[in-house]
């Protein structure tokens, strides 16, 4: 995704690099050319992490965090929520998809999915990358 212009609201997703699921979600909402910047940083990146404290390292590896341009935290269906407004495919349905009977079933379905990423859609392979040790998706 080429970089966005400076004057585009910038999002810090928080996800799980290692999942496969997770990475093609990424890839997914990048497609979706959202009206905003998306910034992926892996959860299992100390280094990309130390500058977010207030993400909690443990819990984002059981689900997405969304770092908004107003410094909110929302993490599972909560973080989906928050990036719909610069979806263009999907602006028009926050109001739906925030509603409580709609909201209690994707967060159901978001817990299921999390708990059941690495069954889904499997881990990204380790150990390829000519010997380095580095991951990549495959």
């Amino acid at each position: 995704m080429p970089p966005a212009p400076a004057t585009l609201p910038r999002y810090t997703v928080f996800y799980d690099a290692n999942c496969r699921l997770c990475a093609r979600s990424r890839r997914t909402l990048e497609r979706l050319r959202p009206r905003a910047e998306l910034a992926f940083v892996d959860v299992r990146d100390d280094a990309a992490m130390r500058p977010f404290p207030q993400v909690d390292r443990r819990e984002s590896l059981g689900q997405m965090f969304v770092l908004d341009p107003a410094g909110n935290l929302a993490g599972g269906y909560d973080g989906f929520l928050s990036l719909v407004p610069t979806l263009p495919l999907a602006r028009k349905l926050r109001w739906l998809l925030a509603r409580p009977p709609v909201r209690t079933l994707g967060w159901r379905a978001y817990r299921w999915v999390a708990r059941n990423r690495y069954r889904l859609g499997g881990a990204v392979g380790c150990g390829r990358g000519g010997g380095t040790g580095a991951c990549h998706i495959s």
